[in-house]
């Protein structure tokens, strides 16, 4: 369910600006629930299509911020984007493109609208030196663990990360289109335990997540999907 008010924006001196709201869908963890709800939740679409605002956050210089003591209490919007951002080299991600303006995505394997920012990416990653980290978590689904760790075990990853986007199934029960992985190695399942951590420490339900670093050097932390248009111009200002 929808748990943030959001802001697209940007900022100085580690302050978070306003520009302007966005709004935006996303996918949103809901957790506990009970399996015969959850079950009705999915048929009823709650799950998956939980429209909410999206928003960027923007801080300044990142710093060395250890994601175990995030501390958000002078600028709660800035210092999310920061400490994230400081923590990431500690994820697990599959990458496309080889290029160093780099943007992380975190998504689950079965929510349509990271299925939908996949798509909206094709244009640009790759281009103009445009790379993307995509960090998957397993959540949304009883299938989402599998999936996730389906797309990190495999022997080429980026082929499974296509893999399950361009077989996407748009049916009654929108999925992503790998195979569960059924018995993921412990290695892996430490590395998707990894991923949802660095989520969660930073107080992220919502699926997809993007961050990245402005031409400025300033972190921008984006929840949801934006619109075409601003999406396009928000890749452009990656440095």
């Amino acid at each position: 369910m929808p748990g943030e008010t959001a802001i697209l924006g940007t900022g100085s001196k580690g302050n978070a600006m306003p520009l302007k709201n966005a709004s935006a869908p996303g996918c949103v963890h809901v957790q506990p629930a009970a399996p015969s709800r959850r079950r009705l939740l999915l048929r009823l679409g709650f799950l998956w299509c939980l429209p909410l605002l999206s928003h960027a956050v923007a801080a300044g210089q990142v710093g060395s911020v250890a994601a175990s003591t995030f501390d958000w209490s002078a600028d709660p919007a800035a210092a999310r984007a920061a400490a994230l951002l400081a923590s990431i080299g500690k994820a697990h991600w599959v990458q496309e493109g080889a290029g160093t303006r780099l943007v992380y995505i975190f998504f689950d394997p079965n929510c349509p609208y990271s299925h939908k920012l996949y798509l909206a990416t094709r244009a640009e990653v790759g281009k103009n030196d445009l790379a993307l980290r995509w960090i998957p978590v397993g959540q949304l689904e009883a299938s989402s663990p599998g999936k996730a760790a389906a797309i990190l075990a495999a022997p080429d990853p980026l082929e499974a990360l296509h893999k399950n986007e361009d077989d996407w199934d748009f049916g009654d029960s929108p999925a992503g289109g790998i195979r569960a992985l059924s018995h993921p190695t412990a290695k892996v399942e430490r590395q998707l335990q990894t991923n949802a951590a660095l989520m969660h420490q930073a107080g992220l339900q919502t699926f997809p997540v993007m961050l990245y670093r402005d031409a400025n050097g300033r972190a921008h932390l984006i929840v949801g999907l934006l619109p075409g248009d601003t999406l396009t111009t928000v890749l452009r200002s990656v440095r």
